[in-house]
């Protein structure tokens, strides 16, 4: 019955919408097409393995947590978490991994996916070929 809908518990807001999932996973395999064509620019080519640094972020120290867990499995280097405002951000480094279109949207697909179960935002990433 609608008049005991007050005993019902509330839902927590979502911070990582579905809208904005969808979005961001549309717009990974631009995202790989344009910095891969930078690191051309620098001769580094499909052969070549580097290591992504990326950053999540979210509205709680407990998703953030858990989220950084999912990421030591993956033997991902992982900063610790630093609040900022309202947000935690959480910074991360990947094994080196191939250069490759394929490869990059795949992996950014895979973080956008771990970042919704975790209601944490997959946000930025970089190939820092300078830095390897």
């Amino acid at each position: 019955m609608e008049i005991f809908r007050f005993l019902k518990p509330k839902q927590k807001k979502k911070f990582v919408s579905e809208a904005d999932y969808k979005a961001n996973l549309e717009s990974q395999s631009h995202i790989a097409i344009t910095k891969l064509g930078r690191l051309r620019e620098f001769g580094i080519e499909e052969e070549d393995e580097l290591g992504v640094d990326y950053f999540f972020y979210t509205d709680s120290v407990d998703k953030g947590s858990k989220l950084i867990e999912d990421l030591k499995k993956m033997n991902h280097l992982i900063q610790p978490e630093i609040t900022m405002d309202k947000y935690v951000i959480i910074k991360g480094k990947t094994t080196p991994m191939k250069m490759m279109h394929e490869v990059l949207r795949d992996w950014a697909i895979d973080m956008c996916e771990l970042g919704i179960k975790h209601d944490c935002a997959f946000s930025n990433w970089e190939i820092n070929q300078m830095m390897e």
